[in-house]
């Protein structure tokens, strides 16, 4: 069990591409004002995670299946690279903080496929957590306080990113063209 609660953990706290843009969110907006994209990317691991444990086995035995969400993914991460690298603090026009690229980001973010498929699939658990919906639930759960939690911290250093925005966005535009680097590894 221990092992399965550390891996969640591990997983949802991590820095990736959902994390990122909460970070971004708060730090743009705040933690209220992030909400909507923090609801889209709760919906969309709800909606990742139902469908993984339906399709475990079959997204385990179909490895062309990956390799399409690797390249929306990546497209897509690409995407929100620009308009994270280009926006301006208090920008109006940007989407980037809606509920649409909340559930967008989590569909195409394959670190929450493998969260799913590994943490419904790999783990033994001889308690209450070997049911398949608890399992799900906490997994929901710790997923979406991980997303809050960069909300949260990237509304901590509004201020300071108010001052350095440009490094900010240059910083974390960096880190999105990592993310995409690593789903290719």
């Amino acid at each position: 069990m221990l092992a399965f609660l550390l891996f969640v953990v591990v997983m949802s706290f991590t820095p990736g591409p959902n994390t990122i843009m909460a970070m971004v969110s708060g730090q743009q907006r705040g933690f209220m004002n992030s909400l909507r994209l923090n609801f889209g990317m709760l919906f969309g691991i709800c909606t990742i995670g139902i469908i993984t444990a339906l399709f475990a086995s079959w997204f385990q035995r179909i490895p062309s299946f990956i390799f399409i969400m690797k390249v929306i993914g990546s497209c897509y991460l690409g995407y929100l690279t620009y308009h994270v690298f280009t926006s301006k603090p208090y920008q109006s026009k940007s989407d980037i903080g809606n509920f649409n690229t909340g559930f967008l980001i989590q569909i195409t973010n394959i670190k929450v496929y493998l969260y799913f498929i590994t943490g419904l699939s790999a783990f033994t658990i001889h308690n209450f957590l070997n049911d398949m919906p608890v399992r799900w639930l906490l997994m929901v759960i710790i997923g979406s306080i991980g997303t809050f939690t960069w909300t949260l911290f990237g509304q901590v250093i509004s201020k300071t990113y108010l001052k350095y925005y440009k490094y900010f966005n240059a910083f974390i535009s960096m880190l999105l063209i990592f993310s995409i680097i690593d789903l290719w590894h």
